[in-house]
């Protein structure tokens, strides 16, 4: 279980750096903006990709982690 000063301390980062969340059950979000959420006292609401409103308990956060600089995924030009 996930406690409010852990949630605060990659939220309230700054500057930014984005971060993962993984929930017991197995979702995972991905936070790339400080837009994208907003932390309550015992919940958070995450705006997903798909544009929908995500309501996660922090008691249901299993970990957090920050998300690596992601490399480029358009595909190669072979030669």
């Amino acid at each position: 279980m996930m406690r409010k000063e852990e949630v605060d301390a990659f939220a309230k980062a700054r500057p930014f750096q984005p971060f993962e969340l993984r929930l017991v059950d197995g979702q995972r979000f991905r936070i790339r903006s400080v837009e994208q959420f907003t932390l309550g006292r015992g919940a958070m609401a995450i705006l997903t990709p798909q544009g929908t409103l995500a309501y996660v308990g922090i008691g249901l956060i299993a970990t957090l982690r920050p998300l690596r600089a992601s490399k480029s995924r358009r595909p190669r030009k072979h030669a």
